[in-house]
């Protein structure tokens, strides 16, 4: 009998990349998600389409025959997570972690109860560094006696990579399938293998990983990074688009330099050989490179107070250069591009940019990306900044 995976998350990334992996290990989807309309249109819809960008055209691939739930269905996810060989995904943010880890504390403490012995693993699917110590400690905080021990002896909570971007629907996609997901196309999800409880799933897409602690940095701090640099420096020459700003030379040159201070900091911190991560570098450029993936810099940019973090793609692999005796420049030219960039729609980074214009840089950098004033890459942002006009 083919094993269920619960995906909480039918966004682009949990019914475009997550499903497709998890589909292609032969699982029985069932998705769990809080936007009630979202819920009844796949439910009444019954399938949709997954593209995948390729260089010149789009590979499709049919999901059928999953179930769907509104996250309010408590009884019927748990039985779900209740059933022999089951397995979680989340693909969710990070802000809705605290919501989704009620119902899970909900269906493990049940598990515990049913089948004490049977294991439990979750897949993070979440794009930020902390989510396994977030949600473990979350749990723990919820659940209590029998349940607490049936969490930490036998739920795995096992991190994920996703080298995946996910751009909105082009108009002859959506009138094809206005349900459907765009992705890049990539082929592998790296998971962290001495974390399952279970038996991982069986795809030829999903590759176990000894040390992805490794990996979640080396793709936030290249593929996220080189996707932000593009957005915030091709918005600053008045570009709208992804390849409009890969055309760019001078763009594209900045990026490659900022790819090379990020290697520089992981030759020092892991010891990867500097052939190694140049290797890396170029296929993160061949990927970003894909004419088929219409993605505007607006949305490439958005939430930028997240992304100029202290831990997050810009900031992080700076300190990590800095960190082992590199100049961050073309990094910290990045950083100071996002505490300038504005789009529409985005509440947060409107938030942001009034608090930089009332506040000022300096104090805006030490509250956003936790840089002291003495620190070498506040000043080196600070200068970038201030200074800060079009590449030329």
């Amino acid at each position: 009998m083919a094993r269920t995976a619960i995906i909480f998350g039918a966004g682009k990334l949990g019914r475009g990349f997550v499903a497709e992996v998890l589909q292609s290990a032969g699982c029985r989807l069932v998705f769990v998600d809080s936007d009630a309309q979202r819920v009844e249109r796949l439910g009444v819809a019954g399938s949709y389409t997954i593209y995948k960008a390729r260089k010149t055209f789009y590979e499709t691939v049919p999901v059928e025959n999953f179930a769907i739930l509104h996250t309010s269905a408590e009884g019927e996810i748990g039985n779900f997570i209740c059933e022999p060989g089951a397995l979680i995904a989340l693909a969710i943010h990070m802000d809705q972690l605290e919501g989704i880890a009620m119902l899970l504390a909900l269906a493990i403490a049940r598990k515990a109860m049913e089948t004490p012995e049977e294991p439990l693993d979750i897949l993070l699917c979440i794009n930020h560094i902390e989510a396994k110590s977030a949600l473990r400690r979350q749990l723990e905080g919820l659940l209590g006696g029998s349940a607490l021990s049936y969490l930490v002896e036998k739920v795995g909570f096992v991190s994920t990579v996703e080298l995946v971007v996910c751009p909105t629907l082009t108009e002859n996609l959506a009138e094809r399938d206005p349900l459907g997901v765009l992705t890049n196309g990539y082929h592998e999800m790296p998971v962290e293998q001495p974390a399952f409880k279970g038996e991982p799933p069986c795809s030829p897409m999903l590759r176990l990983s000894q040390n992805i602690d490794f990996e979640a940095h080396r793709k936030m701090f290249t593929f996220n990074m080189a996707y932000a640099a593009l957005a915030y420096l091709g918005a600053a020459r008045g570009h709208l688009y992804l390849a409009d700003a890969l055309g760019d030379e001078r763009i594209r040159a900045e990026v490659v330099r900022a790819l090379g201070e990020a290697a520089a900091g992981f030759q020092g911190e892991y010891g990867c050989s500097e052939k190694e991560l140049g290797a890396w570098n170029e296929s993160i450029l061949r990927v970003v490179d894909n004419p088929m993936l219409i993605a505007t810099l607006s949305s490439l940019g958005s939430d930028s107070p997240r992304k100029v973090g202290p831990q997050d793609r810009l900031v992080g692999p700076a300190l990590l250069c800095q960190k082992h005796g590199g100049e961050p420049r073309a990094l910290a030219r990045v950083i100071a591009h996002a505490y300038r960039f504005a789009v529409d729609g985005d509440p947060r980074t409107r938030a942001f940019l009034r608090f930089v214009e009332e506040e000022g840089i300096e104090q805006a950098l030490e509250r956003y990306s936790r840089l002291a004033m003495r620190n070498l890459l506040h000043r080196m942002v600070r200068a970038e900044y201030d200074a800060l006009e079009p590449l030329s």
